[in-house]
């Protein structure tokens, strides 16, 4: 991991949901990421000494985008929870974390193709880059809804989002905490386009596996389809 000496500096932690926190650090000069990439993150200093089975990094989705002031990442931080993320709830505004080149190839590819984002959980992180870089960006979509399900009914970013559907032409929220509403939304957005259309899922394994198996016995093309999984992180 020789490439993490990126440096930034925490200016504040929210908590978005009961279990969802967002960490939101002061944007890093001359770094230039995507919409839906992810990097790797690494505290400079530990405050709490990690497991011995414990990897002294982890993955994120940057939720934020180049355009904003702030370099962001939000995680599902449960009670039960690794060295790691104890660390990251010691975080203080000030402290350094470090961090990689951004990567992954989970990006919008095509506006003027309808497209059904599919989010699970902490998955909706990508999600909000996406339409933070739409919005900010002035962007022209044909058609994106977002299906984001919680069967809490707790979702992270829900005024921003919420607001983003509003505000720009084109783009559609949806929070949903019923199973059932779920899949008939799926359903509705398939029957219409199916392969007129791509499709992003972004969740667990379990869900993406899930969500790609039944689009693809909807007669969806596995090439219309993009996954991200979230194992935990």
């Amino acid at each position: 991991m020789e490439s993490l000496n990126k440096e930034i500096m925490l200016k504040r932690v929210v908590k978005e949901t009961s279990d969802i926190y967002s960490f939101v650090f002061e944007k890093p000069k001359d770094y230039i990421w995507d919409a839906g990439q992810h990097t790797i993150f690494k505290f400079k200093e530990l405050k709490i000494p990690l497991a011995e089975d414990e990897k002294e990094h982890r993955i994120f989705s940057i939720a934020s985008v180049k355009e904003e002031e702030d370099f962001m990442f939000s995680t599902r931080i449960v009670e039960n929870c690794t060295n790691f993320k104890k660390n990251l709830l010691k975080l203080v505004p000030g402290d350094i974390m470090l961090i990689d080149k951004p990567m992954g190839k989970f990006l919008l590819e095509d506006l003027d193709k309808p497209t059904l984002l599919i989010a699970g959980g902490i998955g909706v992180t990508p999600m909000r880059a996406f339409l933070k870089d739409i919005e900010l960006n002035n962007k022209k979509v044909k058609k994106i809804r977002l299906l984001y399900s919680d069967d809490r009914n707790e979702f992270a970013y829900k005024e921003e989002l919420i607001g983003i559907g509003e505000k720009v032409k084109g783009i559609e929220v949806l929070l949903i905490s019923n199973r059932e509403t779920f899949i008939n939304e799926l359903d509705k957005f398939t029957s219409e386009y199916l392969n007129d259309a791509y499709y992003y899922i972004s969740g667990s394994p379990g869900m993406n596996k899930m969500f790609t198996e039944k689009l693809i016995d909807m007669g969806v093309e596995k090439q219309n389809i993009k996954t991200d999984s979230f194992q935990g992180y």
